[in-house]
């Protein structure tokens, strides 16, 4: 920006009391009161969501949901859908098309790789990040590098670039433009993207890591990014003891920001609307918001001095907005899975009815020596179990996670999608600000699926499973592994893995479109 002054809002918590600013009666009667979660996952979340918005979106409910909560790869994917400005002509070029059931008993490997084309939202799963990210590292600055990375591979064709702003509408671009008319004379609508057409609001999560100098123990604390906000509606105070010193502590969250504001010094002023501050050093991008919430090394890199590849923002509590020029410091900030990797937290923050989860985990569904069946504990640690690395995650009473699992090893071992329905009332949590309440989750599980195996050709059926057995040109299937020997994403997929598990959620998901249909309905 040309001037070094900027107006923007800043909105508060009232304890567990929130204020969301999407939430205006427009929204909410244009909008039913349910979600999806696009989990992390690198590449493989990437490919899999292609496939899941292409069901979704072949059903006609994608539309329905009032959000989309997204995480690491989840968000690559979940950002491109919103916001893509150049490439393919519209959501089908997108998200592609399945093949019929002919050209699934004929096609061979070759074949599926083909019909991953340039324009289809899993094609940068195909591309070499690691290269990009290793030039990066070399020539630009190193908390940038890989932002950077995930800019260029997975945004860039899409016409998304690191030079705009992303928000919500014209009215909300033209409010911006009109109470910075005099500080920012040169400030445009151009300089803003805008989602596409009947898009859910997004909300891209990612993980505030402090104090990162206590390598034995990061708090790790959620915060959201949006088209219009960024923050955590939560207050939650942090503290950190010192032998023979006295506590350190540390505000986090109690409200919102400006999306466009973000990274500012904040107004030295109580929260409220359009007030003076100083702006920031460049556009808070989409390039940024999913950057950072795809950056998975940052919490171990940060507890093994390896803070110089983690990304730093400046960072205010809005709870001290009235002080915040004082208190604003730079914080490190990194992958939302390394809080909680599902992006349902902030769901059920907000409250949502009904949700639907994709878990695209690279742990296969199993069961131990004892019989349990055993999956990621991403999501066992929401139910208190299993959850020595989410130690605050737990939302749902612990004796409702065994009939889940016994749900979803019924459905995967009956040759069907992995999924289950479950109904909770959340329990409290203290970490989160989350209240009691009554939510409905629709959990789908990344999981083979015999049924869609089935109708393959004899040689696709082969690799497929050598592929779940660790071997052949899908190891893994689906359940692709995207991290390498240092704990770096090594995410390179090649287009025969891309079509495959794009194309098994797609079909598989159309085969149980009753239960997403009344999972997302349209608005009443």
């Amino acid at each position: 920006m040309v001037n070094n002054t900027i107006k923007a809002s800043v909105t508060a918590s009232s304890g567990t009391e929130y204020s969301f600013p999407e939430k205006t009666p427009e929204f909410l009667a244009s909008t039913s009161n349910c979600g999806i979660c696009f989990s992390g996952g690198g590449t493989r979340s990437l490919a899999a969501c292609m496939g899941q918005m292409r069901a979704l979106n072949e059903l006609g409910v994608l539309q329905n949901a009032r959000y989309i909560s997204c995480v690491s790869g989840g968000s690559w994917a979940s950002a491109a859908y919103t916001y893509y400005r150049a490439g393919p002509a519209d959501d089908t070029e997108l998200l592609g098309k399945d093949p019929g059931a002919p050209e699934m008993r004929e096609w061979g490997a070759e074949d599926w790789s083909n019909s991953l084309k340039t324009t289809h939202l899993g094609y940068p799963a195909t591309a070499d990040f690691a290269q990009t990210l290793k030039k990066n590292l070399e020539h630009k600055s190193h908390n940038e590098a890989w932002i950077d990375a995930v800019g260029e591979i997975y945004f860039r064709p899409y016409g998304l670039d690191s030079r705009h702003y992303f928000s919500y509408s014209s009215e909300v671009v033209n409010a911006i433009i009109r109470e910075n008319t005099d500080l920012q004379p040169g400030l445009s609508a151009d300089q803003f993207i805008l989602p596409r057409e009947n898009r859910p609001f997004l909300i891209i999560n990612a993980t505030l890591l402090w104090p990162v100098e206590a390598l034995h123990k990061v708090s790790r604390v959620l915060q959201q990014f949006t088209p219009l906000y960024v923050g955590n509606p939560f207050l939650l105070q942090l503290e950190e003891k010192y032998i023979f010193e006295k506590p350190t502590t540390m505000q986090t969250g109690g409200g919102f920001l400006d999306t466009f504001a973000f990274q500012s010094g904040g107004p030295n002023a109580a929260a409220g609307e359009w007030l003076e501050m100083p702006a920031p050093e460049e556009p808070f991008s989409i390039w940024h918001a999913s950057g950072i919430s795809s950056s998975a090394y940052g919490y171990d890199a940060a507890r093994v001095d390896f803070k110089s590849v983690v990304p730093q923002v400046n960072y205010w509590p809005v709870s001290e907005s009235d002080a915040s020029q004082s208190i604003v410091a730079e914080q490190y900030i990194s992958d939302g899975g390394n809080l909680e990797n599902l992006g349902i937290m902030a769901l059920l923050q907000r409250q949502v009815e009904t949700i639907v989860v994709f878990e695209n985990s690279n742990v296969p569904i199993s069961k131990d020596e004892k019989g349990n069946v055993v999956i990621d504990s991403v999501v066992t640690s929401l139910f208190g179990v299993q959850n020595e690395a989410y130690p605050n995650n737990q939302v749902f009473e612990k004796d409702e996670l065994l009939p889940l699992l016994d749900a979803l090893w019924q459905a995967k071992t009956s040759g069907d999608l992995c999924v289950a329905q479950t109904v909770h009332n959340t329990v409290e949590n203290s970490w989160y600000g989350i209240k009691h309440y009554r939510v409905k989750i629709l959990w789908v599980y990344n999981a083979p699926v015999d049924n869609w195996i089935a109708e393959l050709s004899t040689e696709v059926q082969s690799d497929v499973h050598q592929g779940i057995k660790g071997e052949g040109p899908l190891t893994d299937f689906p359940n692709y592994k995207t991290l390498d020997e240092d704990g770096f994403l090594s995410i390179r997929l090649s287009a025969y893995q891309v079509s495959t598990i794009s194309n098994m959620f797609s079909w598989s998901m159309q085969k149980n479109a009753a239960a997403f249909r009344d999972f997302l309905p349209p608005a009443e």
